[in-house]
């Protein structure tokens, strides 16, 4: 029998959380995976209405299934102003220019350090290559999260930025459009970024 209930948490890293019953006759909260969540691509938010099918799993806890949006949200066919958030969308054409301007910064002390000798040549190869690893780990993990497969942990992508590949991780948010809403997360980007830079700095200090 199909159920009614709320979202009471979920964990998108990991792609699961729990629904509330709205009915008491009904249990307590309920397990449910992304797999179970039919909204094709959409992602589960917290205190959403949702209906769904219970099922008991063979350690006896209930299990949702086939869990669908109670409320749909209204569509507008036609809209006389324009959309007042794509004027507002983090990646404006000022935004890109920084980005770019970053990169380009770093190529240069990059070449600059490698021609007066204060890094090996051999080292342009690291991050040229990590930059590589961490757009190929952001694809995946996008590609995980859209089919509701285990994502790869965001420390592990934190540590592929600090290791030089922030500049691959930053080409993956603009191209892919991924990691770019959760604030927290940019934080923390941008700190490995910093770090990053500090400890490259540091070193070609060292050496001058």
């Amino acid at each position: 029998m199909q159920r009614l209930g709320k979202v009471l948490d979920w964990n998108d890293e990991r792609g699961y959380g729990f629904i509330a019953p709205l009915e008491a006759s009904d249990g307590g909260k309920t397990f449910f995976h992304i797999r179970d969540y039919q909204q094709q691509g959409r992602r589960p938010e917290p205190g959403e209405l949702v209906r769904y099918m219970a099922e008991r799993q063979d350690d006896g806890r209930w299990r949702a299934t086939k869990v669908m949006r109670a409320v749909q949200p209204r569509r507008n066919v036609r809209s006389a102003t324009p959309k007042i958030a794509s004027t507002h969308h983090r990646y404006t054409a000022g935004h890109d220019l920084m980005r770019v301007a970053l990169v380009l910064a770093y190529v240069c002390l990059m070449g600059w350090a490698i021609k007066r000798g204060l890094l090996p040549f051999e080292f342009v190869f690291v991050p040229a290559i990590m930059s590589i690893v961490a757009y190929m780990a952001y694809a995946a993990d996008k590609h995980f999260a859209q089919s509701g497969h285990w994502r790869i942990a965001e420390a592990n992508l934190h540590l592929l930025e600090l290791l030089s590949g922030w500049p691959g991780a930053l080409v993956a948010q603009r191209l892919l459009r991924h990691k770019t809403r959760k604030i927290s997360y940019r934080i923390v980007f941008w700190m490995m970024v910093l770090l990053n830079l500090m400890a490259t700095l540091a070193w070609i200090y060292l050496k001058y």
